[in-house]
């Protein structure tokens, strides 16, 4: 697997394998018993002091040392590779195993078994638990093609909207988002459906209404996997998110901030998806500069990496 690294995270990634190398140099230089885990560490210390580097060979290095510390016991020490290896490619799949590994060893089990579902779903592998009344599950690769050079447009919900006369501009959009237990209006909130983004705790009739694609959020496995088990309408959807969509906000493969006090809303979180991805031409929030639609720091958050705002809109792209 390559590596896509943005402009200037390169050294970023050298910094994070050089303090992470560094670590297991410090470890082992307090005498461990485990002859396998000192020889994993020794042949990722010889590969990343090497003079013509491989990225990929320094990379396996590092999942070896992570995996014998998980073997030894040594738990905070695969904690810390874990961890690094996920930053460093969070679209490997042996990366998110030896995290769940590391996770588990730490009795953090409902940790783990996010680790291990994102890597059966970046191994192509179906989650065998999740009901999906028909449709057919989608993961980030997949709702990167829907969204690709599109013009798209989330609509916030209330009565705000209500004499906007937006309906016939909202329903020109390559794609429309709707949220929650969203309504619609042909003159005020126009009609089109193409994504609905739902919480797991969301409740009403948003779920029944017909849409393209639905995406549920919600932090917790269990959680998130009984609101599609009991909330999903057969043939309201025919493509719906994966575990890997479900908390896009604060998974470290995603955007990974952990910052925000409560679970963001709906808005936000599919507002941040968007930004996050980055291949739609024009990304167009309606309605959410009204008040109660987003919490403060949200909505600060939101102004402060807009591109333009004009009355009701707010553009990120």
């Amino acid at each position: 697997m390559k590596l896509r690294l943005r402009p200037g995270s390169v050294a970023r990634a050298e910094d994070l394998l050089t303090a992470c190398v560094r670590e297991c140099a410090a470890y082992v230089a307090t005498g461990p018993e485990d002859r396998k885990l000192v020889a994993a560490v020794g042949s990722l210390v010889v590969e990343h002091a090497a003079y013509e580097r491989s990225a990929d060979r320094a990379f396996e290095a590092l999942l070896a040392v992570g995996r014998q510390a998980v073997e030894a016991g040594e738990v905070r020490l695969a904690r810390r590779v874990a961890d690094t290896t996920v930053a460093l490619r969070s679209r490997s799949k042996d990366a998110w195993r030896l995290r769940g590994q590391a996770l588990e060893a730490d009795g953090r089990d409902r940790e783990a078994v996010d680790a291990h579902e994102r890597s059966r779903a970046l191994a192509g592998e179906r989650d065998p638990e999740l009901v999906t009344r028909g449709a057919r599950t989608i993961g980030v690769s997949d709702l990167r093609g829907q969204l690709a050079d599109r013009s798209v447009c989330v609509v916030a919900n209330g009565e705000g909207l209500a004499g906007s006369a937006l309906g016939p501009v909202i329903d020109d959009y390559d794609l429309v988002v709707r949220l929650d237990s969203f309504q619609t209006h042909p003159d005020a909130t126009g009609q089109r459906v193409d994504l609905h983004a739902v919480s797991c705790r969301s409740g009403g009739p948003g779920w029944r209404r017909p849409a393209r694609t639905r995406l549920v959020f919600g932090e917790e496995a269990t959680e998130w996997r009984e609101a599609i088990r009991s909330r999903l309408v057969p043939g309201a959807q025919s493509y719906l998110g994966d575990r890997s969509l479900s908390r896009p906000v604060s998974d470290p493969a995603l955007i990974g901030e952990s910052r925000w006090a409560n679970e963001a809303s709906t808005g936000f979180t599919v507002a941040r998806l968007l930004d996050h991805l980055d291949v739609s031409a024009r990304i167009d929030l309606v309605g959410f500069t009204l008040p109660g639609q987003l919490r403060a720091e949200e909505r600060q958050w939101l102004l402060a990496h807009a591109r333009d705002t004009d009355g009701l809109r707010i553009s990120l792209r």
